[in-house]
């Protein structure tokens, strides 16, 4: 805009010079040819050369427009844009409608002469998918995926269908294939995520995880990172082909390492962790991050690790457990441990102990469960009875209130 209002100050300022110079001397100009003789002013021949210009400017114009409405190619060519625009109008119309095998013959017209040939050959290939027709639906992505726009979009559908249709595999590679051409489109990647969840594939999917961080935030996806590395510890804990504990827990060890750093402080993952640990021989480990992250942290999931420790003596987790109900006395998680640690001892009446002061803090129902069996072992019925009856009355409150059959007399 600048550039052209400069234009017409130079062409003003160019004017009103020719013209104050044509005003203080108008000029002479004699043309003579054979009998032929011209006799005018200078002023008169710029003004008739300058319209001349633009006779032939305007002349120009106008018979190219003309030629690009008459000339039968062009107009042919323009015919077919126009009825192709209509049919892709009428071909999403019918798609709307669920008039599939309708949609799909105007969509397939309509991309092969329209101007938009992507958006038909993607509207078409979902017109094939509604009528099961694979075979179709494949070839008009393809002819999508051809315009460099439509790699993408196209891409995304395939794996769609294929997972329409059953094939997750299929869609997972056609997702890789993508999610390496656009590591940063958030679809993409949140498709990709879910394939590989429901497929349950948790080295892929936590190795993935700092893409969907860097694309979602931090707070979208922690859900799904705590998710696939709880099942990636649990995995190769369980993992098939180790014959032996010291394998699996070298195993696990190795995969904690590269756990990030932030989870590391869960306390869901270092109990998921640690209890794994100590059921494949790794008590004081196990036992050392825990004592770690509850001096930072208290939680009740942490204590229950140490039922687990097979490795280390009965005695000395009783001691450790002690320690910690004597900083928090009457702690039910501390208390039932406590308990059963106490029975691997053979401490019965140690165990016996810790049970009833579990039952009677908090009421639970695995502390009446255990205290029953107990007292059942023992060979006391009637405190056997009494603390079942106690647990079946705990779970009665959680019932839904619904009709009974009434006592006969």
């Amino acid at each position: 805009m600048k550039k052209v209002a400069l234009l017409i100050v130079i062409a003003l300022v160019a004017a009103l010079a020719l013209g104050r110079w044509m005003a203080s001397d108008s000029g002479y100009v004699l043309v003579i040819r054979d009998d032929f003789s011209l006799d005018t002013t200078l002023g008169f021949v710029v003004l008739a050369a300058l319209l001349a210009v633009v006779a032939i400017v305007v002349l120009t114009l106008l018979g190219n427009a003309a030629w690009n409405v008459l000339e039968p190619v062009r107009a042919t060519r323009r015919w077919k844009k126009a009825v192709a625009a209509r049919r892709l109008r009428s071909g999403l119309l019918q798609l709307v409608d669920g008039e599939q095998e309708k949609a799909e013959r105007l969509l397939v017209a309509a991309g092969e002469d329209g101007d938009w040939p992507l958006l038909a050959w993607l509207l078409a290939a979902e017109a094939a998918q509604e009528q099961e027709n694979v075979e179709a639906s494949q070839r008009y992505l393809e002819n999508a995926s051809s315009d460099r726009r439509g790699q993408l979009v196209a891409g995304l559908m395939k794996a769609r269908f294929a997972l329409d249709d059953g094939y997750p595999e299929q869609a997972r590679q056609e997702l890789k294939v993508l999610a390496d051409l656009a590591p940063r489109n958030k679809r993409i990647l949140r498709t990709y995520a879910e394939v590989l969840e429901s497929q349950k594939d948790w080295p892929a999917l936590c190795a993935l995880m700092p893409r969907l961080k860097r694309a979602f935030g931090e707070g979208k996806e922690s859900r799904r990172e705590r998710r696939a590395w709880l099942a990636l510890l649990q995995e190769t804990a369980r993992k098939p082909g180790f014959n032996d504990a010291d394998s699996r827990r070298e195993e696990l060890r190795k995969l904690w390492k590269d756990v990030p750093v932030h989870l590391k402080n869960d306390p869901a993952m270092v109990a998921r962790y640690t209890g794994f640990l100590a059921q494949l021989g790794g008590g004081k480990g196990a036992l050392n991050l825990v004592r770690e992250q509850l001096t930072q942290q208290w939680d009740d999931r942490l204590p229950p690790v140490l039922e687990a420790i097979d490795d280390m003596s009965p005695d000395d987790l009783l001691q450790v457990l002690e320690g910690w109900l004597a900083e928090r006395p009457g702690n039910a998680a501390v208390l039932i441990t406590a308990g059963r640690v106490a029975l691997k001892a053979r401490l019965w009446g140690k165990a016996q102990g810790f049970f009833e002061a579990a039952a009677n803090s908090s009421q639970s129902a695995t502390a009446l469960a255990e205290l029953s069996r107990l007292y059942q072992a023992l060979g006391d019925t009637s405190k056997a009875q009494k603390a079942f009856e106690r647990r079946l009355q705990q779970l009665d409150g959680e019932l839904p209130a619904l009709p009974m059959p009434e006592k006969s007399l």
